[in-house]
């Protein structure tokens, strides 16, 4: 064995620290197959109460659901092995045998009734278009559930619900409707928690794992208030991985493919648009965004910019709830006086909206009103507060499009806490309602274009444009497995390279 002098074995344990990746300013060691991104995180997190596109992100990498779209929009096996009809009105899931919790214990039926009954219980705005067609959930045995329902099972699309992000299944305590997020059904659980910091490890149990999953995400909050997205990766060396939008000037996009950082876009998937405050859920809200929509000039919003296009509706081309009979019907009102004394007041978060968007609305605001806009700056992690507290007129912001089941997202867009559309003048929930009790599906999806188009046009919701999620990512990630039919880079879909640091 040979021998090696103290002065050899400093100089190898100096060599080994010095190539190690690490952060130049915190000297922190990082994992070749660790995932590090900024996002702006609800707290407490709440994989069943999905407000924007992180906590999205969360519910997908914490908890599984029970049934899951496959490739051809067909459903498939989740956690549930199969699925049959056992009377008129009852569906009966069965778990697979082999689904467990990320600590290695099987997964009961009882326990996914309790975790669907939290969500009922704690957000039921959010869980309506489930909760509505629902009885009771029983328990025959451990494997089997039994959903009873109000309306015929064949007609509930019960499968397509329950392939959403917030029926995914939760670790409740006993006796509680406080969650474990220690113990999960996704790729990852919660290792350490804190309001600034989320460290999650993998979940060698959850039903779709590979050896390309990561073993460890780390997600921290924006460090700063005017945070931009869009450069956030060419700026700090701490993040490998991060989302912006396709409004991205073409040498900045050069500048990344230059530097060979991993690009990843989804089709059109967003929404930018006005929202009504809940103050301004009235006849005045309603006038001043069927004013806006008359007399604001678009295409001035998009002045410096690509890669995004001008809306008339919320959905584009291509998705279900795109309606090709819409005609914009020009409201002939004038603006509301209460709006020609004082400025709007637009709530937006600067990690979503650049400075450049922010003169572009300005500058359009003040030549269809006569007066600048003010605006309200906050984090994206206290928009429910801030959005709840009605301190503004209108929030300007980007919300993300998916309705491979149209229900899931009517359901997000007329019926959580955060109304994107409210129900004003007319009761759009209960026509949501009737057109769910339409057997005939191409009829159902009829019924909620018709609400959606009618919601636009009577200043409910101002669309727009519509863009685009780009992922971006330092030279050892690879996103060739993130499919493109995602809304947003899946945590649990990005893979490494066996070589190359960006550090």
């Amino acid at each position: 064995m040979p021998r090696f002098s103290f002065m050899k074995i400093l100089n190898l344990v100096i060599f080994l620290i010095m190539t190690m990746p690490c952060d130049g300013i915190t000297g922190e060691v990082k994992a070749m197959n660790e995932i590090r991104s900024y996002m702006p995180f609800t707290m407490p997190v709440d994989p069943s109460k999905i407000i924007t596109t992180p906590d999205m992100d969360l519910s997908y990498a914490l908890s599984a659901t029970l049934v899951e779209w496959g490739p051809s929009k067909q459903p498939v096996s989740g956690l549930a092995k199969r699925w049959d009809i056992l009377d008129k009105n009852v569906y009966r899931i069965t778990l697979d045998k082999n689904a467990k919790w990320s600590d290695g214990n099987p997964i009961k039926s009882q326990e996914v009734k309790n975790s669907l009954e939290r969500g009922f219980k704690l957000h039921p705005e959010d869980h309506r278009s489930l909760k509505g067609i629902l009885e009771e959930i029983r328990c025959p045995n451990d494997h089997d559930l039994d959903f009873v329902l109000k309306i015929p099972a064949k007609e509930s699309g019960l499968l397509g619900k329950l392939t959403e992000p917030n029926y995914g299944l939760l670790k409740v305590k006993p006796n509680s409707t406080e969650l474990d997020l220690s113990v999960t059904t996704g790729a990852f659980y919660i290792n350490k928690s804190s309001p600034n910091e989320l460290v999650l490890n993998k979940n060698k149990y959850w039903h779709n794992t590979s050896p390309g999953v990561a073993e460890t995400v780390i997600i921290r909050q924006p460090p700063t208030l005017n945070m931009d997205t869009q450069t956030i990766l060419l700026n700090d060396k701490w993040p490998n991985i991060s989302q912006a939008s396709s409004m991205m000037s073409q040498e900045l996009l050069a500048k990344y493919k230059e530097n060979k950082y991993q690009i990843w876009q989804r089709p059109t998937d967003r929404i930018f648009l006005f929202q009504l405050s809940p103050r301004l859920h009235n006849q005045d809200g309603q006038k001043l965004f069927q004013y806006l929509n008359k007399k604001l000039k678009k295409s001035d919003l998009l002045n410096g910019y690509s890669g995004s296009q001008i809306a008339e509706q919320i959905f584009p081309r291509g998705y279900h709830l795109h309606d090709p009979d819409f005609k914009k019907i020009e409201a002939k009102n004038d603006l509301p006086e209460i709006f020609k004394k004082r400025p709007l007041e637009i709530l937006i978060s600067t990690a979503r909206v650049s400075e450049v968007l922010r003169v572009n609305i300005s500058k359009t605001i003040e030549s269809a009103t006569g007066i600048k806009p003010k605006f309200i700056l906050i984090e994206m992690k206290d928009l429910t507060k801030t959005y709840k507290s009605a301190n503004y007129d209108f929030y300007a912001g980007t919300v993300g499009l998916a309705d491979p089941d149209p229900e899931g997202a009517m359901s997000f867009y007329f019926e959580n806490d955060f109304k994107v559309i409210p129900s004003i003048g007319e009761d759009f929930l209960k026509r949501l309602d009737l057109s769910r009790k339409e057997p005939d599906s191409q009829k159902r999806v009829a019924l909620m274009r018709r609400i959606l188009s009618d919601a636009t046009n009577s200043g409910n919701i101002l669309p727009l444009f519509n863009l685009s999620t780009v992922g971006l990512a330092r030279a050892e990630i690879d996103l060739s497995e993130v499919p493109t039919t995602d809304e947003s880079v899946t945590l649990s879909k990005v893979r490494f390279k066996s070589s190359g640091s960006s550090n």
